[in-house]
């Protein structure tokens, strides 16, 4: 096999389906987690550099996201609390949602008849309407579940709905047009008005 195939066919092996079995997930669905923090430097009003921090934190027993910027002092200088985000899935969240997905009954036997190399990818953030997991309050995202081969396109076998908030599977055969973000009647009204 030449060098550049080694190396494709490498890399895809690390993106293949892990060992799903008793691995433990890496979230506690009872402890609020750090979805985003950093540290910058920035210009007061007055023209002079001050660095600052801001971190975002996701509670799953309260249902509500944290943004909060502090000084080098650690004073806060803006704290809002929200129930609905659209902030990208930690590491540790998207290899739990993975993991969840891989070891659902249904698709794992999907994952055990694929003739080709089988990927859990995706982590899209979905939020949907109030009364939905994933309405206010809700961490969710989209996976997919696909089969490749050397000869053919890549072949769907699965689209899920997994609740970080829970760590559950909500849909491990969701539908792609209605569980996304502009399912939601408020988004489709809103995105056309733009």
């Amino acid at each position: 096999m030449p060098a550049p195939r080694l190396l494709v066919a490498a890399f895809l092996a690390v993106l293949a389906v892990p060992v799903v079995g008793a691995q433990a997930l890496r979230v506690d669905a009872s402890a609020p987690r750090v979805l985003y923090a950093v540290t910058d430097s920035v210009k007061t009003d007055d023209g002079r550099r001050a660095r600052v921090t801001r971190t975002v934190t996701y509670d799953p027993v309260a249902g509500t996201y944290t943004d909060l910027t502090v000084d080098a002092d650690g004073a806060t200088l803006h704290r809002s609390v929200r129930s609905t985000s659209v902030t990208a899935p930690t590491e540790a969240e998207l290899e739990d949602a993975r993991r969840l997905v891989a070891r659902h009954p249904e698709v794992a036997a999907l994952i055990a008849e694929a003739g080709g190399e089988v990927h859990v990818e995706g982590g899209f953030p979905l939020v949907r309407e109030a009364g939905h997991p994933c309405g206010p309050g809700g961490r969710c995202v989209t996976v997919d579940v696909f089969e490749t081969t050397p000869d053919a396109a890549p072949r769907r076998i699965r689209y899920a709905v997994v609740d970080l908030r829970a760590l559950r599977v909500l849909d491990a055969d969701a539908d792609a047009d209605a569980d996304s973000n502009l399912a939601s009647p408020a988004a489709r009204q809103q995105s056309r008005r733009q």
